[in-house]
């Protein structure tokens, strides 16, 4: 879902012009009154009938390979510069001698080569006629427009084969830059979590005003780096299109008593109130990806409590009577958006401050992409329901399977 499904579509649309072109051919023959129509594949050594059309007599079957050397499609790309017409192949100087001429026997020929805009040449469209049947230049006209046709078909396919490349080239870099990360993660986190673990340990030692500070911010410093590396990994996994949604039965309300659990001592540390209302209409038990839910909560109440400096961060629950969907608010009285960034809002490694106020308040710019990435995984949405300088309110719903009745836990 997260990946871009051009390649595929054009896929589906180059299947579809090849079916469309058959049908041309077929339509083209009942203009013509020769008795064999193919088309030809060539390469340096042979010929290979890709699609033929006979209608009275069989003279050439498709899948047919013979070496250049022996095929009149061959003398239209090497012989001639145009359409190659020979009316006897029976007494005409390029033919008579052939071992094809004795294979398909007497007959009247003509042939275009198929080239694309860019020069290449393809193979050639070619008429054969038992009957010595006499080609107008009508008929020549007709096959060139056709063979027109399947150059630029031709070209088509060969973008898409350059489209798929590329994409392959795409997913082996993202992936390098996925396992470069984790490496990269796991060989920070350990050292912080040593100056982490260090600094737990000075805070427990007699230290001056000053020093118990100088403590403070290593801590807040080390855990705002942990965070970053967090946001990058989550984002780097939804970039990389590994999430993949793990539908689950699951308690609602121990769930949220677990994400607000984990900012008791910032909330505390701020002299702020962190709450949560769940409304009588949501059940306890529903049916949904627990972990991403979780995810987005603890993205938006991370920013919520980084932007407010007194007052409350508040979460509500509820179910949307539109959709039967779960919707979940956030809401906070910090600091607000400024109107000249709410178009920044869900953009990744983007700020929706200015840069006096996130200088103040460190981050990567990642948290709301990942979560309206994590939302739109599960079919939902995520929007900013409202701002002021006083707070803002983000909302997302998720939709449910299968909601539960109450049950007791």
């Amino acid at each position: 879902m997260l990946k871009t499904d051009y390649v595929d579509v054009l896929t589906v649309i180059s299947t579809k012009l090849y079916d469309s072109a058959a049908r041309v051919i077929q339509t083209s023959s009942r203009l013509m009154q020769a008795n064999t129509f193919c088309i030809a594949l060539n390469d340096r050594h042979t010929t290979t009938v890709l699609k033929s059309f006979n209608r009275e007599t069989i003279m050439l079957e498709e899948g047919l390979i013979v070496a250049n050397e022996d095929s009149y499609c061959h003398l239209v790309i090497e012989k001639s510069e145009g359409p190659l017409v020979i009316p006897n192949n029976l007494t005409h100087a390029l033919t008579k001698d052939m071992d094809a001429t004795r294979f398909v026997g007497g007959c009247s020929f003509m042939g275009v080569p198929i080239v694309t805009s860019s020069g290449e040449i393809y193979g050639s469209l070619c008429a054969f006629d038992h009957n010595f049947y006499e080609y107008s230049q009508e008929d020549i006209d007709l096959l060139l427009s056709l063979s027109a046709f399947f150059g630029d078909m031709l070209e088509l396919e060969s973008t898409i084969d350059e489209l798929k490349q590329m994409e392959d080239e795409n997913d082996r870099i993202l992936q390098e830059k996925s396992e470069l990360l984790a490496v990269l993660s796991h060989e920070i986190r350990t050292p912080m979590n040593g100056i982490m673990g260090m600094s737990a340990l000075l805070q427990l030692t007699s230290l001056d005003e000053e020093q118990r500070e100088y403590v403070e911010l290593i801590e807040q410093s080390s855990e705002s780096l942990l965070s970053m590396i967090e946001h990058i990994l989550e984002y780097s996994k939804v970039e990389n299109t590994k999430m993949e949604l793990v539908m689950e039965p699951f308690y609602l309300r121990p769930l949220m008593k677990q994400v607000t659990s984990l900012f008791m001592n910032d909330v505390q540390r701020k002299g702020i109130r962190l709450h949560v209302v769940i409304g009588d209409e949501v059940p306890e038990k529903v049916t949904a990806d627990a972990n991403k839910i979780r995810q987005v909560l603890i993205n938006l109440i991370s920013n919520a409590i980084k932007f407010t400096s007194e007052g409350e961060v508040s979460v509500a629950v509820g179910i949307s009577p539109e959709t039967q969907a779960i919707k979940i608010s956030v809401r906070d009285t910090g600091i607000g958006i400024p109107v000249d960034r709410r178009h920044r809002l869900f953009k990744s490694f983007s700020q929706a401050h200015h840069a006096e106020v996130t200088r103040e308040y460190t981050g990567t710019g990642l948290g709301l992409s990942i979560c309206k990435q994590l939302t739109e995984l599960m079919n939902g949405r995520i929007w900013l329901e409202e701002t002021s300088g006083e707070g803002a309110c983000f909302t997302f719903t998720i939709p449910l399977i299968g909601m539960m009745e109450p049950v007791n836990t």
